[in-house]
């Protein structure tokens, strides 16, 4: 059941899956254990030569550094890309081999393999390109490889088109034995290391399992099944690496301690740090961090930071063009200027998408080019809309949440028009509003480390496997503030429990009176000393309309500081 009423964030909350009764939220917890499925996965990783190609793509590789042959990796930008990257790099150095590495900028090359770097390569006299978390759509400039005698293996896990490249290919969804859900691009590198190492003694799986983990989570990929494995034994293997190595380098750098590490840690404050490299400089510098530089790795914490600051002013300027009022918001979010980052664009449309309930797509403007970043909510494919309407694009590609496409600016208002009239077509469009889908209710005696450890037994959290969310009904809220800079956030104790609220210090006028509560559970430590806290997702005053709650449901506090965005 979706309620009609929305809260002062403006969404609505599906509380269709509370059991009737006063049901003990540890049975609940037992119950979405169950029906997740999450005591049904393998208990083993995916035996890698389930992919068709992968006795080739082994042979290859091999044959490459018995006969000194070079060797380039090329992946894409982001951290999925990265981290997959970066454990091909390390299976060559383990050698003694130093391959020649490529990650596209995002501004001066674009996305994935172009004629340009075809040329680079041959150049470069490379003989094997192994591209890493791309390749699937480059059937032509595979062709033109071909044509200049280098071979390709394609690792990736991108929708694959009609018409494959004559490659080596590891693809899950090419391949018929491949269970779903299907990995990341940093899972099928990791699948290509362990068979390429299969008869040796494999001093680096710790970090390489580390790697798969991160690209995992960063790339949002469900984590049921293999994927839920990999994640699990990508933390442990945090913990068993030396402080010295450069991923515990990036924890510290972040704060996070590796005994404690979670996937919401991975996802909300490593990933986007190995982001910021591709999204305002240059991707090489994580990958660097990733090996072990120093002074990479401190850029990394700067660019975040940069990162942080434009995403939030980008937002501002996105906000000040969304209608105030829900009814006056158009199915689809459209928005270009020339002034927002190519690496930026991402971060607005998933945040606009996940505030509005709705797709959007946004671009930066680059002469007489637009690049475009598009999200969606769940039930609309995004990238099957793009295959709809390519004939307004000259390139595009993505998943069913996410994608991307670069078109000529003078298509641009063509391009929002048609889409807009298909997410009409293929949406609800009177079922637009954000979702929270709560699982249980909550009273604050029922908050314990008893609960927090029943919690921690579902984990790892993310697509797939989502954090339970709670329902505190007709909460009181004291010794209720603002805190943070600017008073972004909110703080308060409900019953005997300390609760902290991100982004909604701008409510704390409403806060003097019961309220109903969405809110997750976590642990608060300050010297030494744990205890459960509350985090609040949402607040609505029961049965009472939402004007009354928030008038400025869309917009975030205008002196809200940089927050963590999952990239």
């Amino acid at each position: 059941m979706v309620d009609a009423l929305l809260s002062c964030t403006g969404k609505q909350w599906d509380t269709g899956a509370i059991m009737p009764g006063r049901v003990p939220v540890q049975s609940v917890l037992e119950a979405l254990y169950r029906s997740r499925r999450l005591d049904s996965g393998p208990a083993t990783l995916i035996d890698p030569w389930v992919f068709p190609d992968m006795p080739a793509a082994v042979e290859r590789i091999h044959r490459s550094m018995q006969t000194g042959e070079h060797v380039c990796i090329f992946s894409d930008y982001d951290c999925d890309g990265i981290t997959a990257a970066t454990m091909l790099y390390r299976m060559f150095r383990r050698r003694g081999i130093e391959p020649m590495v490529r990650l596209p900028h995002r501004v001066r090359d674009g996305y994935g393999l172009s004629a340009a770097i075809v040329q680079e390569l041959v150049h470069n006299d490379v003989h094997l390109l192994i591209t890493a978390d791309t390749g699937i759509a480059s059937a032509a400039e595979i062709a033109m490889l071909y044509a200049h005698g280098i071979d390709t293996i394609v690792t990736d896990h991108h929708s694959a088109p009609a018409m494959q490249p004559d490659a080596i290919i590891l693809h899950p969804a090419l391949s018929p034995g491949y269970p779903i859900p299907y990995p990341s691009g940093a899972g099928v590198a990791y699948q290509l290391v362990r068979a390429c190492e299969e008869a040796t003694e494999w001093e680096g799986c710790a970090t390489d399992a580390a790697l798969a983990m991160v690209g995992t989570i960063a790339d949002i990929v469900d984590l049921t099944g293999a994927n839920r494995l990999i994640v699990q034994r990508g933390l442990a293997a945090l913990r068993d690496l030396p402080a010295s190595a450069p991923l515990r380098q990036l924890l510290a750098s972040a704060h996070v301690q590796p005994d404690q590490a979670t996937s919401t840690d991975i996802g909300f404050r490593i990933a986007p740090r190995i982001n910021a490299s591709g999204r305002m400089d240059d991707p090489i510098i994580a990958l660097r961090g990733l090996m072990g530089d120093k002074t990479a790795i401190a850029s990394l914490e700067t660019l975040n930071r940069e990162r942080q600051a434009e995403t939030e002013r980008c937002l501002r300027h996105a906000a000040d063009t969304l209608p105030e009022r829900r009814e006056d918001m158009p199915p689809l979010i459209a928005l270009a200027d020339a002034s927002f980052g190519h690496g930026i664009i991402g971060l607005i449309a998933g945040r606009l998408t996940e505030q509005t309930g709705r797709p959007s797509i946004i671009a930066t403007i680059d002469e007489d080019m637009c690049i475009a970043s598009l999200r969606s909510p769940a039930g609309y494919h995004i990238t099957q809309a793009l295959e709809r309407h390519s004939n307004f694009l000259l390139r595009f590609g993505g998943h069913a949440q996410a994608a991307g496409c670069t078109l000529e600016l003078q298509k641009w208002n063509a391009l929002c028009t048609a889409l807009h009239d298909d997410v009409c077509t293929h949406m609800d469009t009177r079922k637009l509003s954000p979702t929270l889908h709560i699982d249980a209710c909550l009273e604050d005696g029922d908050i314990s480390f008893d609960l927090l450890a029943a919690l921690a037994r579902m984990e790892p959290f993310g697509a797939g496997n989502p954090e339970p969310l709670f329902l505190m009904e007709r909460a009181v809220l004291r010794n209720v503030r603002s805190v943070g800079t600017d008073g972004a956030h909110l703080q308060c104790t409900i019953g005997n429990t300390k609760a902290i609220g991100f982004r909604l210090g701008t409510y704390a006028h409403m806060c003097n009176q019961s309220l109903d509560i969405a809110c997750r559970l976590g642990t608060d430590e300050w010297q030494g000393y744990k205890r459960p806290q509350i985090i609040i997702e949402d607040m609505r005053l029961p049965n009472a309309s939402a004007e009354n709650v928030c008038t400025a449901r869309f917009r975030q506090a205008p002196n809200a500081p940089p927050s963590q965005i999952h990239p």
